[in-house]
C-alpha cells in the first residue's frame, strides 16, 4: 500500500510517516521492522539505540504485536530517567526491558555489550546498518515502493537522514521507477554518512553495475538532541530530524521550483506518548 502524497504552500510531501499499523509508532523503519518479523521467527529480539531515538519504540512495538520479547539496551542515563523521556516511556509501555549496558554513549562499548547479551539469551540482535546487508532485497525492496506515486518529474527532493538507510531506499525507488529529479538533497543531522550510503547501494562491485544515480548530502549545524518544531498544515514534523531538514531546505531551496519534501516517519510528541500510555 502506497502513502499518499499531499502538496502544502506549494511544496510536495510524501507522507510516508502515515504508515501507521497501530495508530502510534510510523513510517519507514515500521515496515522495514514488520517485514523483518515475518521473515523470521525469532524467540526474542535486542537492540542498541539513543535514548531519544524513536528506533526503541519501533522495534519494542512490533515485537509486542508478534508477541516476542524486546530488549532495548542504552548508555549514559540512569533508570528514573525512562520516566521523562518520551521515547523510554513508550518503549517500557510497550513492555521492552530497558538495560543500561554502559556509563557513556559510547557505540563501540554498548555495541560489544549487546552482542554478549544476544549471546546470553540467543536473542537476535536487531540492527537496521547490518539488515541492510544481510536482508538488502528484503530491506530496499518494503521502502523503495513508495516511490512510485511521487511525481515523475521533480527540481528538487529534499529529505533527512541518519545512517542513510531510509534515503538508499529512496534513492533505489527514483532508479526503480525512473522518477527525474534534477537534485537528490540528503540533509544529514550528524556526521558525513556518504561512505555508508554508497556502501549499501554497492554492495557487490565485483558482479553489479556502480549505483549512479548522483546525489548531494549537507550538513545541518546543530546539536542531535536539539529539538525544532515545525508543524506542516495539519501535521508535525519529527524535531530531530525532518524540521531541521525542512528548516534546511526553506532557507536554501528556491521554492518556486517543483520540489518535494520526503517525510520518513517521526517520533511521537510528548503529549502523544502521555495519552498513548494512559489507554
Amino acid at each position: 500500500m502506497l502513502t499518499p502524497v499531499e502538496k502544502h504552500g506549494g511544496v510536495y510531501y510524501k507522507r510516508d510517516d502515515l504508515f501507521c499499523p497501530w495508530e502510534d509508532v510510523n513510517g519507514g523503519k515500521v515496515r522495514q521492522a514488520i517485514k523483518l518479523f515475518e521473515q523470521y521467527d525469532w524467540p526474542g529480539v535486542i537492540a542498541a539505540v539513543s535514548v531519544h531515538s524513536p528506533t526503541g519504540p519501533v522495534i519494542s512495538r512490533v515485537a509486542k504485536s508478534y508477541g516476542k520479547r524486546c530488549i532495548i539496551a542504552v548508555g549514559g542515563t540512569k533508570p528514573e530517567r525512562f520516566e521523562k523521556l518520551p521515547m523510554m516511556k513508550l518503549t517500557k509501555h510497550y513492555d521492552a526491558d530497558i538495560m543500561i549496558v554502559a556509563g557513556h554513549g559510547m557505540k563501540n562499548a554498548i555495541t560489544a555489550r549487546v552482542n554478549d547479551i544476544a549471546k546470553e539469551t540467543g536473542y537476535h540482535n536487531i540492527d537496521y546498518s547490518k539488515h541492510i546487508y544481510q536482508d538488502s532485497k528484503l530491506m530496499f525492496d518494503a521502502n523503495a515502493e513508495q516511490v512510485e506515486n511521487i511525481p515523475d518529474e521533480l527540481d528538487v527532493l529534499v529529505m533527512s537522514l541518519g545512517v542513510g538507510i531510509q534515503f538508499a531506499c529512496t534513492l533505489q525507488g527514483l532508479k526503480r521507477f525512473n522518477k527525474k529529479v534534477k537534485r537528490i538533497i540528503g540533509v544529514q543531522v550528524g556526521p558525513d554518512r556518504r561512505k555508508l550510503i554508497d556502501g549499501y547501494l554497492n554492495q557487490n562491485p565485483l558482479t553489479e553495475p556502480r549505483f549512479d544515480l548522483e546525489y548531494e548530502l549537507v550538513q545541518y549545524k546543530s546539536p542531535y538532541s536539539k529539538s525544532v518544531e515545525q508543524m506542516i498544515g495539519n501535521f508535525y514534523l519529527d524535531d530531530i530530524y525532518e524540521a531541521k531538514a525542512h528548516k534546511w531546505m526553506l532557507e536554501n531551496i528556491d521554492m518556486n521550483q517543483r520540489v518535494l519534501f520526503w517525510c520518513v516517519g517521526r517520533r511521537l510528541t510528548s503529549d502523544e506518548v502521555e495519552s498513548i500510555c494512559k489507554r
